[in-house]
């Protein structure tokens, strides 16, 4: 089962990248990628994923206006 993606996994993906490094350490556990290109790839999902759920936990309100005759 995979466990959820956080803002602290894009975090370190991106200092990877930063750095050149293509094994990355997540607190659950090490990948080892094979080119920068997968992780860029990665990275896109990722924040996909985090955006796609921020989106989906900010509520929001309908107003409705209308006239008194």
């Amino acid at each position: 089962m995979a466990t959820a993606l956080t803002q602290s996994d894009v975090d370190t993906l991106e200092r990877a990248i930063a750095t050149g490094a293509l094994r990355v350490t997540y607190a659950s556990g090490s990948v080892e990628y094979r080119s920068l290109d997968e992780m860029m790839r990665v990275l896109a999902y990722a924040q996909n994923q985090l955006l796609s759920t921020a989106q989906q936990a900010t509520p929001s309100t309908l107003a409705v206006f209308g006239r008194d005759a």
